[in-house]
């Protein structure tokens, strides 16, 4: 900074004020005194102080303050006054638009800069602050109706042309963009890893923000091993992540990752941990009509067919065996690495029921099963998983039924005695009848030929009526040659026994209503004669007297 002085004479103070020391257009180093509201007063080791004009700074005025040092040009000396003006601008001209020319033939010039201005066609950008450039709007990247952006921002020069005195710059920033695209796919190749930030969590994947002009997508299949798994549980908004190229196409500017490529491959170590044979734990992940996948570890699912869940032959409901969440066993019995498919059987992790049928079900017992299915000759009985056995119609009444649903219904539990195992054969007989008390050993004790039964009609067909008699739990059959009229289903009526037979067929009771009818009359009969006997008789004995 100048000092103050005091002069003895004119001609010192001559002396002092004259500038000759600085010619015009001389370069300096100078250093802000103080900031006006028209410019700055600098120090830059003249005998007077500089005045630089707002019109010849780079920067606006409030982005000066004391103490700073500018490189500055000499662009006017006043002898008279003892003044010198400076410019700022002038001096970073001709360096900026040396740099533009010679960066511009590299392909390589991107320089800052900011819009002034709104003009025809597009906008005035001062480039540097100082050289004025033009900004076609095609290359703006402002939208119809949206404000240019005031602050500092980057543009590429992609024409310069000197005509005489005269240069015509002009800038893009779509260029820079362009550039920056083409720059990345002809680094980047598939397999390669980079880094980005979570910009847009969907439910088929994610969006990565790689830079400020290129975004890649991470599909959910490519997130983890374990399709389960969604974008959301993985990432969070603004997170900063990791993937590897999967997939780069320059042309449609589509860059696809993967998280999952990052991580170990299960399935290259299956063969080791889940061997053909080996019992292993895992998740029922889903249920399915053919069967339920359970998931062993992330990334890796087997299939449990239907014909792997249940010994037995019956279809069943599988959500009645397992629910989504349980915890199972199950055993691998098939592994195919390459089309990365595992198959499982739940019934044998569980091991066959059959083995210990004998020890558990022996023959004479009597077991509670369930009506699995109704056949016309028989009912398949279920005693538990995977071991049924088969009731034949005439083991299951002590009566004679024509169908099996006359007595049974499927679902129903009932209890069977066991008359005979197959294990070779998987095959169990049954008996309904034989565990219950058999109530035609009751009829043989006190019914024979000629007792009288009371039974309500039951059934009536062409060849007779079928009765159920009353007290003793058993039919009986009343021919229609032993009939007398035409009786209805649920009419009680007395019949005679005409024999109880007991063969190969079973126990059967034959009855008459003509019989009876026929005895009773002759009982009336009888009756009648022996009152009349003893009538007579009597009416002798009073004329004897």
């Amino acid at each position: 900074m100048s000092e103050e002085k005091d002069f003895e004479n004119m001609e010192e103070a001559l002396a002092f004020l004259d500038t000759r020391d600085h010619k015009v257009g001389e370069k300096v180093l100078g250093e802000v005194i103080s900031v006006r509201e028209d410019g700055l007063i600098v120090d830059f080791g003249g005998k007077s102080e500089g005045w630089v004009p707002e019109s010849e700074l780079i920067k606006s005025l409030k982005s000066y303050r004391t103490g700073l040092k500018l490189e500055l040009q000499i662009i006017r000396i006043n002898d008279e006054e003892g003044t010198v003006v400076l410019s700022e601008r002038r001096p970073k001209y001709s360096e900026i638009m040396r740099e533009i020319e010679e960066k511009f033939e590299k392909n390589e010039a991107i320089f800052t800069g900011r819009i002034t201005e709104q003009v025809k066609g597009g906008y005035r950008v001062l480039v540097g602050g100082v050289v004025e450039a033009f900004l076609p709007g095609s290359h703006s990247l402002i939208k119809s109706g949206e404000s240019y952006p005031r602050g500092e921002i980057e543009f590429m020069v992609i024409n310069f042309e000197r005509r005489g005195r005269r240069t015509n710059i002009v800038v893009s920033r779509r260029a820079i963009l362009d550039k920056k695209i083409e720059e990345f796919f002809e680094e980047k190749k598939v397999g390669d890893i980079i880094e980005g930030t979570v910009e847009k969590i969907r439910q088929n994947g994610i969006v990565i923000r790689i830079n400020d002009v290129i975004t890649g997508f991470i599909p959910r299949s490519e997130i983890s091993y374990d399709p389960s798994i969604t974008p959301k549980e993985v990432v969070e908004s603004r997170q900063n992540i990791a993937a590897k190229i999967l997939k780069i196409d320059p042309e449609s500017r589509k860059v696809i990752l993967s998280l999952k490529a990052l991580m170990p491959d299960p399935w290259e170590s299956v063969e080791r941990k889940y061997p053909v044979g080996s019992t292993v734990t895992g998740v029922v992940k889903s249920i399915h009509p053919f069967g339920f996948f359970v998931n062993l570890e992330p990334g890796v699912d087997g299939l449990v067919p239907y014909s792997e869940v249940f010994w037995g032959r019956g279809r069943k409901n599988l959500r009645d065996v397992v629910k989504v969440g349980d915890i199972v066993k199950v055993e691998v019995i098939n592994l195919d690495k390459e089309n990365r498919k595992i198959t499982l059987s739940y019934k044998k992790a569980k091991g066959d029921p059959w083995e210990t049928v004998p020890e558990k079900y022996p023959v004479g017992n009597v077991v509670v099963g369930k009506v699995a299915k109704i056949l016309p000759t028989g009912a398949i009985v279920e005693i538990e998983d995977g071991v049924s056995g088969f009731v034949p119609i005439s083991e299951i009444s002590w009566n004679y039924i024509e169908k099996p649903e006359e007595v049974l219904r499927e679902g129903k539990k009932i209890k069977v005695k066991i008359l005979g195992i197959d294990t070779e054969n998987r095959r169990m007989r049954l008996s309904v009848k034989e565990a219950t008390e058999n109530p035609w050993k009751r009829v043989m004790e006190e019914l024979d030929k000629g007792s009288v039964i009371k039974g309500k009609v039951k059934k009536v067909m062409k060849s007779g009526v079928l009765l159920e008699v009353k007290d003793y739990n058993v039919d009986a059959f009343l021919p229609s040659s032993h009939c007398e009229e035409k009786l209805k289903v649920g009419e009680e009526i007395e019949a005679m026994v005409l024999r109880v037979l007991e063969d190969r067929r079973g126990n059967r009771m034959i009855v008459s209503v003509k019989e009876l009818n026929e005895r009773r009359n002759y009982e009336d009969y009888k009756r009648q004669v022996e009152a009349e006997k003893v009538e007579r008789t009597l009416g002798e004995v009073i004329k004897g007297r």
